[in-house]
């Protein structure tokens, strides 16, 4: 199966957009910024041109390269580093999230939108599940993709995971039965799990929470560990952003 064959009519750019190199150092220089967690790592997809512009230095997710290497590889670090088995997977994402872009309204194209998918990549003698999300990052007045943001973190998934979205304020999950969008409830937090988060944001210890919130420390780790699963983070980072995001407080 020939990897540059993700590149296709679905993520085809007509119009590229001329941009010089301060330009695009500037806006990488700020993703840089916002992106400065320790736990994932990303890069930056130029449909137009069918390359990499940029991989982050995070030599977790690198499989041994530098980042300037696997910046000069392209989709073919997908081939020799996605499991072989997660391949097929791979191609079947980029139709249902091209196909699935092209047959929104125009007013759809706009609003946010992201895909997140789980798959494997080689790390040394094993294989490390990884959480892939991409979000359109420029487009050009055909509403046609041209640069694509890629967050890559860790994830518990073992095998190919589910496909979600996200588009506007609404989050989605793919049914591969009914090859439909499923959209998932808004999750509903206690007053105790929106205290935890707040706290979290404070400073506070799970030794301080307990005291004011009147809970044992071992209550405390078990209301974090289920509002890590009900908002499906994976810790305390991820829970605030997620809280933010979907205005949960």
């Amino acid at each position: 199966m020939d990897i540059h064959k993700l590149f296709n009519q679905l993520n085809k750019v007509s119009d590229a957009i001329d941009y010089s190199e301060r330009e695009a150092a500037q806006l990488i220089h700020i993703i840089k910024l916002i992106l400065a967690d320790e736990y994932q790592s990303f890069y930056i997809i130029d449909y137009s041109r069918k390359k990499f512009v940029y991989v982050h230095e995070n030599p977790l997710f690198l499989c041994g390269h530098s980042a300037q290497e696997v910046q000069c590889m392209g989709y073919d670090f997908y081939a020799r580093y996605v499991h072989p088995e997660d391949i097929p997977f791979l191609f079947e994402v980029n139709e249902i999230g091209f196909g699935g872009y092209w047959q929104l309204s125009e007013e759809d194209r706009e609003k946010d939108i992201y895909i997140s998918y789980d798959f494997r990549i080689r790390s040394g003698d094993t294989y490390l599940p990884v959480r892939h999300t991409l979000i359109p990052l420029i487009k050009n007045k055909r509403q046609e993709i041209v640069w694509a943001l890629c967050k890559v973190s860790l994830t518990d998934q073992k095998h190919p995971g589910p496909i979600m979205a996200r588009l506007g304020e609404k989050e989605l999950l793919w049914n591969r039965e009914t090859k439909c969008w499923d959209e998932l409830p808004k999750p509903k937090l206690s007053e105790k799990e929106k205290e935890i988060v707040r706290m979290s944001i404070q400073g506070y210890t799970e030794k301080e929470m307990s005291d004011l919130l009147q809970l044992s420390e071992s209550a405390v780790k078990r209301r974090k560990k289920f509002l890590f699963q009900k908002l499906r983070v994976k810790n305390m980072s991820e829970a605030i952003v997620c809280c933010s995001n979907k205005k949960l407080f």
